[in-house]
């Protein structure tokens, strides 16, 4: 049927073989003849016989275009094709119950097929090189309970190696090779879980199998040949796309150099030392299109911002971690709307707060002041004189806390509080500080002895999460954090989304905030800016969660969801429906959630042609989300503004969030 040998390995002996079958008349000289015509048909449609020199003129950019690269993932993630799934592994569920392992055979450290698996959960990955090095990782691989095995390349056997080391545990297979190499794996195909085809050992190809295997692309592929003692020709089962997928904005309909301008804005506000690096995720329709870290940790370019580096969230906080823990106590109806923050915050009783509601504080009309000095009473008045504060800068007030307000840095800390070195009941403060975890209990007395401001309605105030959070741990009976572990980070696979990261990860993976020469007189990394989440313990409602753009991402797109993702139900979607539209009739905040300012007359946080639907938070280092549910859209935004002081404000005065 074929009209031309294409790329023959023995040039002379495959003619010879063409002209024998004319002799033997297996073929015809008529049939020869008409394909000859037909390929010449061809030549001179296409002009061949007008042959002109190409020119070299922007080749490389004509022939790679986006468009091409879009027909190219297109045809790499259509051709991914499911052989085996009799437990039903794939896509990947239950991450807080799995321990993952990710061994490729035959393919370098860092490859694509691992860096994208790790997009989506907790995993260990490990590079071995043939059965002999895969069988050297048995020992490693004993905690894991799922362990994903990637053959690259058409040499390899590790058949045996793969029965050993996988005995026992869930195992998918993945092979990047032709289907026919297949045949050699029989006996480790028929005891592994899950069976994932990708045909070559191409980057697409890697990136859409790690993609499908957790459900962040369809799966309909079909295998086109047999596979002698394996699969049928035809065979092929389908799943659906349950998780974000990784991929172009011409995925959704967007051309890609629409959002260059993106680039342009960050430019403009790394130039103008507005932040020194970001993050910014763009999602739609479930498709990650846009996902690029710019700059550096700070100004002197020695650390470059990726994709994986951790950012202090600061406000943020208040609607990615406090506001989905009252969503689900709401949601499992332990917690009302209505109820007064008294019932479980005790020193609020018998005071001018006890009727507070949990309504009144989600939509910040309790109130209560915007802020206090929570770090007053662990300083030792006694140990200088004269005034903290001074309103100009002097030799003795070296550190500008505000714009107008310098400090001195030449006091004590009273030492049953703070202290410099570790002891039993003290949290991490800083570097080489520790602070009384009963100091805690201080700082929500002095919400509850607080002066609420005259004027009923709305005042945005930093307490009123404060309060939500002990909220939150009375009715959990465990800290916040661990609540939202359980409940909804280690579920999702946002691995980087946690309070005190130090916990988890290295110092060098977190970008640091601001050089605190006033309470903590060092550079902050790892610990909570604010400072009254820091001397909370890096725990509180308002401030202190910690992440990356791609982990956040997944509790937005939950939200997007209805309250369901990877197949997992969350919340139900009248919960969702009732937090994320709801709207204060004083003012433009939400449940919990910021949202855009439809009156002209007043700034909004968000641009102009942002919905009326649309709900997030901005943070004070310099971050912000917004979920759009009119065009399914995510936007994330981390930076770093505060550093190296506070009062850079270049960032809002350039409009580069909304601009973006």
């Amino acid at each position: 049927g074929n009209d031309i040998l294409l790329g023959p390995v023995s040039v002379v002996k495959e003619f010879n073989a063409v002209k024998k079958a004319v002799e033997d008349g297996v073929l015809t000289e008529a049939q020869i003849e008409a394909k000859c015509k037909k390929v010449l048909a061809y030549k001179y449609i296409l002009e061949v016989n007008k042959f002109s020199p190409i020119k070299t003129d922007s080749l490389v950019q004509n022939l790679n275009t986006s468009h091409a690269d879009w027909v190219n993932r297109q045809l790499n993630k259509s051709a991914i094709t499911l052989l085996k799934d009799d437990s039903k592994i794939i896509p990947l569920k239950e991450l807080d119950k799995r321990k993952i392992a990710a061994v490729s055979v035959g393919a370098t450290s860092g490859n694509t097929f691992h860096e994208t698996l790790k997009k989506y959960a907790d995993i260990t990955c490990f590079n071995v090189s043939d059965s002999d090095g895969l069988l050297t990782l048995k020992k490693k691989l004993e905690p894991y309970n799922t362990v994903i095995i990637s053959i690259h390349g058409n040499r390899i056997n590790a058949n045996v190696a793969i029965q050993n080391v996988c005995q026992g545990k869930e195992t998918i297979l993945s092979f990047f090779t032709t289907p026919y190499r297949m045949g050699y794996y029989a006996a480790s195909i028929k005891n592994s879980d899950g069976i994932i085809l990708a045909y070559e050992n191409t980057l697409l190809a890697q990136d859409y199998a790690a993609q499908a295997i957790f459900g962040g692309n369809s799966i309909n592929g079909k295998i086109p040949v047999t596979v002698k003692g394996a699969f049928k020709e035809g065979k092929g089962i389908e799943t659906k796309k349950v998780r974000l997928g990784y991929s172009i904005p011409e995925e959704v309909g967007i051309q890609s150099f629409r959002l260059d301008r993106i680039d342009t804005i960050v430019g403009e506000g790394i130039k103008a030392q507005a932040f020194p690096g970001c993050q910014i995720l763009i999602a739609k329709d479930g498709e990650v299109i846009y996902s690029k870290s710019f700059g550096s940790y700070t100004y002197d370019r020695k650390q470059a911002v990726t994709n994986d580096n951790i950012y202090d969230l600061a406000s943020m906080t208040k609607a990615s971690a406090t506001l989905p823990a009252v969503m689900k106590l709401y949601d499992d109806s332990k917690l009302k709307l209505s109820t007064p923050l008294s019932t479980y915050v005790a020193p609020l009783k018998g005071t001018d707060k006890a009727q507070i509601t949990v309504r009144d504080a989600l939509y910040h009309e309790t109130r209560l002041p915007s802020f206090i000095p929570y770090y007053m009473k662990a300083i030792d008045q006694t140990s200088y004189e004269g005034r903290l504060f001074s309103p100009t800068q002097t030799s003795l007030y070296s550190n500008e806390f505000d714009t107008g307000t310098w400090t001195r840095s030449d006091y004590k800390y009273k030492s049953n509080i703070i202290s410099a070195t570790p002891k039993a009941d003290f949290l991490p403060l800083a570097d080489k500080m520790y602070v009384n975890k009963a100091y805690n209990d201080t700082i929500i007395s002095s919400i509850a002895s607080s002066k609420l401001t005259r004027r009923k309605g709305y005042l945005y105030s930093c307490l009123n999460f404060m309060l939500l959070k002990e909220v939150v741990e009375k009715v959990a009976k465990e800290d916040l954090n661990a609540f939202l572990q359980e409940n909804f980070y280690s579920k999702l696979g946002a691995v980087t989304t946690t309070y005190n990261p130090l916990t988890k990860f290295d110092k060098i993976r977190i970008v640091p905030t601001e050089n605190d020469g006033f309470l903590r007189k060092q550079l902050v990394q790892g610990y909570a800016h604010d400072e009254g989440a820091a001397f909370m313990g890096g725990i509180s409602g308002n401030a202190g969660l910690f992440s990356n753009a791609n982990d956040l991402a997944k509790l937005y797109q939950m939200w997007l969801n209805k309250g369901s993702y990877g197949d997992e139900e969350y919340l139900s979607e009248k919960t969702c429906m009732l937090f994320t539209k709801a709207k204060s009739s004083i003012s433009r905040r939400g449940l919990g959630f910021d949202k855009p300012e439809m009156r002209t007359n007043k700034s909004s946080p968000t641009s102009l042609s942002t919905p009326a639907s649309t709900y997030g938070h901005t943070g004070f280092t310099g971050t912000g989300f917004w979920v759009d549910p009119d065009n399914n859209l995510i936007y994330i935004f981390l930076s770093n503004r505060v550093y190296e002081k506070r009062t850079h404000r270049e960032l809002m005065s350039m409009g580069i969030r909304q601009r973006i």
